[in-house]
């Protein structure tokens, strides 16, 4: 009777088996395409800011989200639009780069630490610019101009005047806006680096990129 009762349930159970088995190849099969899409990489060649060379890496889609929003970021703040020497101030330009500092930091603190700890990948290249591009920046002028604006501002003599006026009275403003110039003008070329990682590709546009002047003894504060 068992011998028998085998005979009968051996196809139904090979029928289960195959069964199982292509629902399981499917559900995998689901599996390691979502994966894929979700964590495809995409190589990148970018030439960096502030003379640091080039770089080529892959990129997951979790760094391509993040490079969109600094990218974002970047563009609309005064830290990577050119200085206006007639309407803009010094202090509000500082003010934006350290923001952007607080900003890469909570962005890449979103990225994935698979992704973090690639080499050349967006977090390391994020880093290396503002460490090595906008830090000496700020640290060479901004708490010795902070100091002196606040004296400004603070003399009576100045007290009808304009901002954009008083600024100019710093003793080193042509070297300091020269320098500041610079940055911003490097930072706008990030941007479009950032926004080249963001859709993927290495593919260049033209861009009007403005060089700041070289500042001059006989120029009048």
């Amino acid at each position: 009777m068992l011998e028998w009762l085998q005979v009968v349930l051996r196809p139904v159970w090979i029928a289960a088996s195959a069964w199982q088995f292509w629902i399981g190849a499917v559900l995998l099969t689901s599996i390691l395409w979502f994966l894929k899409r979700r964590f495809k990489t995409t190589s990148v060649s970018l030439g960096l800011p502030f003379g640091m060379g080039s770089v080529t890496f892959d990129t997951t889609s979790a760094e391509r989200v993040v490079a969109w929003k600094l990218y974002v970021q970047l563009v609309t703040r005064k830290a990577a639009l050119p200085f206006d020497i007639k309407h803009d101030l010094v202090v509000e330009t500082f003010d934006s780069l350290y923001e952007i500092f607080g900003v890469a930091r909570a962005l890449l603190s979103e990225t994935p630490p698979a992704d973090k700890v690639v080499r050349d990948g967006v977090a390391s290249v994020v880093i290396g610019v503002l460490n090595s591009g906008v830090r000496p920046l700020l640290t060479r002028w901004h708490a010795d101009f902070r100091r002196w604006w606040d004296r400004a501002l603070a003399d009576s003599a100045n007290e009808n005047r304009r901002p954009q006026e008083i600024q100019r009275d710093y003793p080193d403003y042509d070297q300091l806006v020269y320098d500041l110039e610079r940055t911003n003008t490097e930072l706008s070329k990030f941007a479009d680096e950032l926004l080249e990682i963001a859709a993927g590709r290495t593919e260049r546009r033209p861009r009007a990129i403005v060089r700041p002047s070289p500042p001059t003894l006989s120029e009048s504060h």
